[in-house]
């Protein structure tokens, strides 16, 4: 979702892909204040304040945020932790409706420039999907430019729901691919109808994880898989970095533990199957920048290096330890 939400589908035709967000998301008039929500999990309002960023340099509604390619964190806001549950989320935000009309907008040309290292990415959650669930039809919940539906088109027969207007364009226009963008008020999606929904790099984008499970669920076939990756605020790495580590940033709405997530997903009526870390590939040049906010000489001198000795094209698989990677199936009735 963009690093992807996956509030989407304008008018999708009857039986193709539904609305994930209708009920989930209504779409009142434009909210550009920042708003107070209860827990996602447990709905409860007593809170402790994880951590909290300067609020003149809070700036939710910067586009650059938006972008799956972002490499700007910080600034993050005020992050809390609920006291009954230990959900960790953003709080206060911005509301749904802006939220969805952020992404909607964002144009993001940096993220096609790793179109090599995101299908090897593809590739390795499909090996682990695949084990699980063979074959089938999917569904991509922020499908972003396609490059994961592009790899999954040779196993299942693979739709995907875009908010971003110019990735699902992309994804229509340059890989053929059916996804579809926009609201979901107008839409129907039939029950049962996926044997796998993935949500890469999506939930903690979303402005009501929860009620996006819930619908995952209902458009699921009993025994149905659901794919997630999201970045695990109970890593090692997360809490040795702090309110430096990089998975903080404006557009996550919330940051899920192995328990906080597997909670969640019980509730919404999955049993967990594997849950584990998760590593990607991506160029030597790509990694790097990701430490501009950290020491910006330091990466002055390793872009140098790199470059000095043309490895700057290179692809390196790294795991920093701190995403999670987690396959669930939905319970029957």
């Amino acid at each position: 979702m963009a690093q992807k939400i996956s509030c989407i589908l304008k008018k999708g035709a009857e039986g193709n892909i539904a609305p994930l967000f209708s009920t989930i998301c209504p779409m009142p008039e434009r909210e550009t204040d920042l708003v107070e929500v209860p827990c996602n999990l447990c709905q409860g309002s007593e809170v402790r304040i994880k951590f909290r960023s300067p609020p003149s340099r809070y700036t939710p509604q910067d586009p650059i945020h938006f972008q799956a390619a972002t490499d700007v964190y910080g600034d993050f806001g005020r992050i809390v932790q609920c006291r009954a549950c230990h959900l960790v989320y953003t709080n206060p935000r911005l509301g749904s409706s802006e939220v969805l009309r952020q992404y909607a907008d964002v144009e993001d040309e940096e993220y096609a420039s790793e179109d090599s290292s995101r299908s090897i990415n593809a590739h390795f959650s499909l090996n682990t999907i695949r084990k699980f669930a063979p074959g089938g039809r999917l569904l991509d919940i922020g499908s972003a430019a396609g490059y994961f539906l592009n790899a999954a088109r040779l196993h299942f027969s693979a739709e995907g729901v875009e908010p971003a207007r110019q990735a699902a364009e992309f994804s229509r226009t340059r890989l053929k691919l059916p996804v579809f963008s926009g609201g979901l008020e107008d839409a129907k999606i039939p029950s049962d109808r996926f044997d796998v929904i993935c949500l890469s790099d999506v939930i903690e984008h979303l402005p009501d994880p929860f009620a996006t499970l819930r619908e995952a669920a209902r458009i699921s076939r009993p025994g149905g898989l659901l794919y997630i990756v999201t970045p695990n605020i109970a890593s090692f790495t997360a809490r040795l970095l702090g309110s430096k580590w990089w998975g903080l940033r404006p557009a996550h709405l919330y940051y899920f533990s192995p328990s906080t997530l597997r909670a969640m997903l019980d509730k919404a009526g999955y049993d967990v199957i594997l849950m584990r870390s998760y590593g990607r590939v991506f160029r030597m040049a790509y990694w790097l920048s990701r430490l501009r906010n950290y020491s910006p000489m330091l990466n002055r001198l390793l872009r140098w290096g790199i470059r000095s000795f043309g490895i700057e094209h290179k692809l390196v698989y790294l795991n920093t330890m701190d995403s999670i990677e987690c396959c669930a199936r939905r319970r029957s009735a």
